[in-house]
């Protein structure tokens, strides 16, 4: 899973090969005010359709603001110099973290504030490039709870304790305010998925502030 020492930076593609010109017709006189028009309608009909395809998960952009607790359950935050910084690639991901004193358990969550029209169409490209590197099983969409957008909880194994296989269980969220990794560690405890998608549902409601 990302943490504060985990960051990949991807690179995009993009094919700028011209294309050649395709010869066109003039239309013929008095066509063009139809043609525009027959235009404006074709584009105006696939707006609604979009529109209508994402109704169902589009948050409302930017209704909320990051403002994480000085505590959550019962663990106290992690002074900001104790966390590593993101890379300058991830400047504007926030960065919070929670812990035991003994480090038996903790909380850790990467944030990123931005306006997101479509949360469902990015949640999952979210997990699998913040999970590189990392064995993912059990995925499966949670109620998101009353801050909306969608949410997905799972876990990933591929780390270790004193020599010991350890579970990190986590949450991702992603609405029109933000998109948000939520980690979760226990020392030699798998996490019940209800209880995760519980605990990030209860931060949510504590660190969304209405903007």
């Amino acid at each position: 899973m990302p943490d504060q020492d985990q960051h990949q930076d991807v690179d995009v593609l993009v094919d700028m090969t011209p294309v050649a010109p395709i010869p066109t017709v003039p239309p013929p006189p008095g066509s063009r005010q139809r043609l525009w028009l027959t235009l404006g309608a074709l584009g105006f009909a696939a707006f609604i359709a979009l529109a209508l395809a994402f109704a169902h998960d589009t948050a409302d952009l930017r209704a909320y603001r990051y403002s994480p607790p000085e505590e959550f359950l019962g663990l106290s935050r992690v002074p900001a110099a104790q966390l590593s910084k993101p890379s300058r690639a991830a400047r504007d991901v926030k960065v919070t973290g929670y812990q035991t004193s003994d480090r038996s358990r903790s909380v850790l969550l990467t944030v990123r504030e931005l306006p997101i029209v479509s949360p469902s169409g990015v949640i999952d490209t979210l997990i699998t490039e913040s999970s590189t590197g990392f064995h993912v099983e059990s995925v499966r969409t949670v109620d998101p709870g009353e801050r909306g957008g969608v949410m997905k909880c799972g876990h990933a194994s591929g780390m270790t304790k004193a020599g010991k296989p350890q579970d990190m269980a986590f949450c991702v969220w992603v609405d029109g305010s933000m998109w948000a990794v939520y980690l979760e560690h226990g020392d030699d405890i798998t996490l019940d998925t209800d209880d995760l998608a519980n605990d990030a549902r209860k931060f949510r409601h504590l660190a969304e502030v209405p903007s």
